[in-house]
């Protein structure tokens, strides 16, 4: 008799565990469907700008509105310089202390300072990971949830 009891109570457990299981899933493809339709007419909307920005933004559309409303004409031959009649910037001359070119400030150099092209680069030899030591690291990166492969864990 307990014997029956306690199956008949497992099995209502069970089988409420069950229902509950299956209406968070229902409630899941719901959401599902309805995000998806949302992407989907995310997307439209998107291909119909674009084609709009594309008729929009035609070569001969903006040269006759540029050409109408803002009165614009295309430059004419008398008007381009040679580029020898461009003045050229002169660079400054160490001598100063300091000199300001723009925005970006120059100091020269220091006499103690050595030249850095002058110094080799440091080559780092490769050391061999275990895969121990690369799953810490992946799960010190937030990758728990993927194996070394990249895919998921199964």
């Amino acid at each position: 008799m307990r014997m029956i009891l306690l199956t008949i109570t497992l099995t209502a457990i069970l089988g409420t565990i069950l229902y509950q299981v299956k209406t968070g899933i229902d409630a899941r493809e719901s959401q599902l469907l309805t995000l998806e339709h949302e992407i989907s007419a995310a997307e439209r909307e998107i291909s119909v700008l674009e084609a709009e920005w594309a008729f929009l933004s035609r070569p001969e559309r903006v040269l006759d509105l540029s050409g109408r409303l803002l009165e614009m004409q295309p430059i004419s031959e008398n008007r381009i310089l040679p580029l020898d009649a461009i003045p050229m910037r002169i660079m400054p001359s160490f001598n100063d202390q300091i000199a300001d070119i723009g925005v970006i400030t120059l100091l020269p150099p220091k006499e103690n300072e050595t030249d850095l092209r002058r110094i080799a680069p440091r080559r780092i030899a490769p050391r061999r990971i275990d895969r121990g030591q690369l799953t810490n690291i992946s799960a010190n990166a937030g990758l728990s949830g993927q194996n070394i492969e990249g895919g998921d864990k199964r």
